[in-house]
């Protein structure tokens, strides 16, 4: 068993951006989020931290949590005065890196494949944020306890919060983290989308703090809207932003959360954000997971709908495509033309050449297909070395003028299929369908006959 994960010296510069993050995060919660003693805030965003750098490198980074929890806290614990401020620090330290140690340890054992889906959600929010957090809230009351920093009767209230705060703080900080590690950029819309969620949850805020307390309800449902249209990792980083702020109007006396006497307030306030941070984070995951689903749903349509070698349509799709033009130009007596092509002697070059030469051939012949065709016409690889266009909207004659002008260009282009330069050549047959009681497959079977016409006639023409 592997218990230490020693960083490369490539990690250096992450493990130093990352204690100084965790120092900051911990002297700003202080400063915007703070309870007495000074040293504990309403939001611990430096335990979602400490989970980060554990995930990141290992064990080794207990040491580095403790030295950089060790550094934000010592000011706060020395100015109260109490005896031994060192010893305490250190311990209240130690603890904040328990947590980041087993917040790690319950995720890799309990979601190990990483926040993908609501579901993972619940366990997340039980084993890897509250678990982990209570033992080292327990560890840091009791010490806190012991030196003369918090009265006895104030024990279980101050677990209480300490557990919530710690637990948003994870809660917050990992699925921003994982979201911004896993996914691309927001895009344009998604910026557009998240300005303006940005400036409804301030104006809510706003309002709020001018006595207007209801609004801030108000900052939920537009977090919501926005988890449906913008990616996780937009979402995560405009939760959390939102979440901070909220904590921060309080810890400045204001809004409506504030009381100045009241730990229950104080209680109400981390439970509201760390309710809503749940919530938000369950639906977008969730969103996102429907997203992923649709996506891959489209990959396996657009496989089985298309030849995989040529990217033309498949005859599966071709011919429902044909019959559909079909019955449109039976109703409205306007034209359409099929056209069946073949590739001259292409046996020749398979025997010849291989087969991985011929399917370059392949390759390069419907590509020279698809230059020559309309938005509104549709090219299959039937199989083999055997294509059919529909040409909807379009008479015989005129479908012959693009198929003329293609068989033209393959006739004098020079295929390449890696050191062999092969030309080969095509015959065309086409039909054409302006009414009456022929059907589909009669359409069809006339233009393989011409196909067929021109092959007897030498090849490298086209009949109609």
């Amino acid at each position: 068993m592997q218990f230490l994960n020693f960083p490369t010296l490539a990690a250096l510069r992450w493990t130093v951006l990352a204690m100084g993050a965790y120092y900051l995060a911990a002297r700003t919660g202080m400063a915007l989020f703070s309870l007495q003693p000074s040293n504990i805030t309403l939001l611990w965003l430096a335990s979602g931290i400490g989970m980060v750098m554990c995930m990141r490198l290992g064990y080794i980074a207990f040491p580095l949590i403790v030295a950089a929890s060790f550094a934000a806290n010592y000011p706060g614990m020395a100015e109260a005065g109490a005896a031994a401020p060192a010893l305490h620090t250190l311990v209240s330290a130690s603890a904040d890196g328990v947590a980041g140690v087993l917040a790690m340890q319950m995720m890799r054992h309990f979601v190990p494949q990483g926040l993908s889906k609501a579901s993972d959600l619940l366990t997340f929010s039980i084993a890897v944020c509250l678990g982990p957090t209570l033992v080292s809230s327990l560890m840091i009351s009791v010490n806190l306890v012991l030196g003369g920093y918090l009265a006895w009767d104030r024990l279980g209230g101050f677990i209480r919060m300490l557990v919530v705060a710690d637990s948003l703080g994870i809660l917050l900080v990992y699925p921003l983290y994982q979201s911004w590690q896993a996914l691309a950029w927001p895009s344009a819309q998604d910026g557009r989308w998240l300005a303006g969620v940005a400036l409804t949850i301030g104006l809510m805020l706003w309002l709020a703090v001018q006595g207007y307390p209801g609004f801030v309800y108000f900052i939920m449902p537009a977090l919501l809207l926005l988890a449906f249209q913008v990616r996780l990792n937009g979402v995560a980083l405009l939760l959390a932003l939102a979440m901070i702020a909220i904590i921060a109007v309080t810890g400045r006396q204001l809004g409506p959360f504030y009381s100045a006497s009241s730990v229950e307030a104080n209680f109400m306030l981390v439970s509201f954000v760390y309710t809503t941070t749940f919530v938000i984070l369950g639906i977008a995951l969730h969103n996102q997971q429907l997203i992923a689903s649709d996506a891959s749903r489209q990959v396996w349509q657009n496989v089985a709908e298309h030849d995989t070698l040529t990217g033309l349509l498949s005859r599966l799709v071709f011919l429902p495509l044909q019959h559909a033009e079909h019955q449109r130009s039976a109703r409205s007596g306007r034209p359409y033309a099929l056209a069946m092509l073949d590739i001259d002697h292409f046996k020749e070059v398979n025997d010849i050449y291989g087969h991985q030469v011929g399917d370059a051939v392949l390759s390069q012949v419907a590509e020279l297909i698809k230059s020559n065709l309309r938005d509104i016409d549709k090219a299959a690889r039937i199989g083999g070395e055997e294509f059919a266009i529909l040409f909807p909207e379009a008479t015989a004659e005129a479908a012959a003028v693009a198929l003329e002008r293609l068989r033209a260009q393959l006739q004098a282009s020079v295929l390449r299929a890696g050191e062999w330069h092969i030309s080969v050549t095509i015959s065309i047959g086409v039909a054409a369908y302006r009414g009456g009681d022929q059907t589909p497959d009669a359409v069809r079977e006339t233009a393989d006959r011409l196909l067929y016409v021109a092959k007897n006639g030498g090849r490298n023409c086209l009949r109609y």
